[in-house]
């Protein structure tokens, strides 16, 4: 862990060249319009060929157990040998996937499912009504990510391939839910055999691809499933994840042919790389939110003249162009994009320098020294700010500038970095156990497409780690009763009228340091076909790639 100190003149100066050199290109909307044809429609007149392997590079894997998590990079990777009941379209647009047909009662009540027939498990096991039943009633029984959400009164077999589900209330957004992989469908003998801890480093799912081989922190190799139930898929023979921690390295070993996906990479090198020969870079919409949160709690965090002052005095504008090279806009809503169903804009937070000091100076903190630092009653502003480094792009340069534009202000940023599982894991603790911080780096992804999940995961006051991932401890009785007032609505519109007014009030709370909404991009080698961006989860399925060489 270090600390670092950086002058905002020194970044900017040192940016400035960077976005001198690289023209930013405009992002791209996903090459592939329907998930059922994805690789057909990306393919060249003779069709996808079979047959190759797949080289990725990957900042992490954290570990392989889906259901235990609700994480972009294991959500990414676990697709491969994992399959959920639904999915999403390219376009972020529900739709069936293990389940074949859907009928649901007039009242919204009751929801049954026809499944596919021939679903098997990597290990011969039959995919049926009960396995649904167990892994759904698993997941509430275990209090895995997400369980409270969905109103079950019952789930049901009708016969082994219909499952009924009950719910106590028609409930808006449930095949959103469904369609992330946390809600990953489970074989009930390997989980018997092994249990949750065994599930970190073993998977059988019904998935295109089943684990041949998996070392944790380093590498995971996953082989073409021979009796995958949708015929012609996948066209791989085989998928090779290898973790390296540096983006430049990534990037170095895509350009050498080392790699042939790589992924994380810093917005300087998808620039550069959108340009070079033998390189393809997608990008386009996403649900990806960069924020950095205010511990709450802290004084004088817990003073919201304070944490407004500090939105204030962000450029947003400056990062989005410095940081992300035009690859993001500045944000409008706390954590929500525009991407989201239920989004409510309020707005850019203005950049006003002059706002921030008049709200510092009228709570109370100014520069009495003459050192540049604020103080109050003998102590100075200072913070600490906890962030890693190469997982997502941006990440240092954003702290950094960050850094740099708090000095100009009167507050001086202290940066620890810390290593990504580490970085995670403690966040993910009881308070009590979760080291000292007043600002965390983070990023967020709306994995369902819709505000519900961030509204309940971030804004409501039970959603504190380690339940979920209200990493500002950010609670507000009102806006509370706005969910709880949404969550009954009969309808996305009239709840959507709730959440609106609920966003407006976080908005004015100011829990987070509102940053950027950040497109979504991956860059490959120019003969891999058939990838595209899911833009409400941020995942490219591999079921459709194939190698053009």
């Amino acid at each position: 862990m270090k600390i670092q100190r950086m002058t905002l003149f020194t970044l900017i100066l040192a940016l400035a060249v960077v976005v001198s050199a690289c023209a930013p290109a405009a992002p791209t909307a996903s090459p592939a319009p329907d998930a059922t044809t994805a690789a057909e429609e990306a393919a060249p007149a003779d069709g996808p060929k079979y047959g190759g392997s797949l080289e990725v590079v990957v900042p992490e894997i954290l570990h392989l157990h889906v259901a235990s998590v609700n994480q972009t990079g294991i959500n990414e990777i676990s697709q491969l040998f994992y399959e959920t009941l639904f999915d999403l379209s390219p376009e972020g647009e529900i739709v069936p996937l293990l389940v074949k047909e859907v009928d649901t009662s007039a009242d919204g009540l009751v929801h049954t499912w026809t499944l596919h027939e021939g679903v098997t498990f990597h290990d011969g096991s039959e995919f049926n009504a009960e396995v649904v039943k167990w892994n759904l009633e698993h997941k509430i029984e275990t209090q895995g990510p997400l369980y409270d959400f969905i109103p079950f009164e019952s789930i049901e077999v009708a016969d082994p391939l219909t499952v009924r589900v009950t719910l106590t209330m028609p409930y808006i957004p449930m095949y959103n839910l469904l369609a992330i992989k946390t809600f990953a469908m489970y074989s009930p003998a390997l989980y018997a055999e092994i249990g949750d801890e065994g599930l970190r480093t073993q998977a059988i799912g019904t998935g295109p691809f089943m684990v041949e081989e998996y070392v944790p922190n380093e590498s995971l190799r996953v082989v073409k499933n021979p009796n995958y139930w949708q015929d012609g898929l996948p066209y791989l023979d085989e998928v090779v994840f290898t973790v390296v921690r540096d983006a430049n390295t990534r990037s170095a070993m895509l350009e050498a042919g080392d790699a042939d996906v790589s992924t994380n990479l810093s917005l300087q090198d998808i620039v550069r790389l959108d340009s070079t020969p033998g390189m393809k870079v997608l990008s386009g919409v996403s649900t990806r939110h960069y924020y950095i949160s205010m511990n709450n709690l802290n004084p004088p965090l817990d003073d919201v003249r304070v944490r407004q002052a500090i939105n204030y005095g962000v450029d947003r504008e400056g990062i989005a162009e410095l940081v992300f090279l035009g690859y993001a806009t500045p944000s409008e809503a706390v954590i929500l994009t525009p991407q989201v169903n239920g989004f409510s804009s309020v707005g850019p937070m203005p950049y006003d320098p002059e706002r921030a000091i008049a709200l510092l100076e009228e709570a109370g903190w100014t520069d009495t020294n003459g050192d540049s630092i604020r103080d109050k009653d003998g102590k100075e502003m200072s913070f600490l700010l906890r962030t890693r480094r190469d997982a997502v792009p941006g990440d240092i340069a954003t702290v950094e500038l960050f850094q740099g534009m708090m000095a100009e202000i009167g507050i001086e940023i202290n940066i620890e970095i810390v290593d990504t599982a580490t970085f995670l894991a403690q966040l993910n603790q009881p308070i009590e156990n979760i080291p000292y911080f007043d600002f965390a780096n983070l990023t967020w992804g709306t994995f369902t497409g819709d505000a519900e999940y961030v509204l309940k995961t971030y804004y409501a006051c039970n959603a504190w780690p380690p339940v979920y991932y209200d990493y500002s401890f950010y609670c507000n009785p009102a806006v509370d009763e706005l969910i709880a007032k949404g969550s009954a609505a009969p309808n996305r519109e009239e709840r959507n009228v709730f959440y609106g007014e609920a966003i407006r009030l976080a908005r004015e709370d100011s829990p987070t340091v509102l940053l950027v909404d950040g497109a979504a991009t991956i860059a490959t080698r120019d003969y891999v076909e058939g990838v595209y961006l899911d833009p409400s989860q941020t995942l490219w399925p591999v079921k459709y790639a194939w190698l053009n060489r």
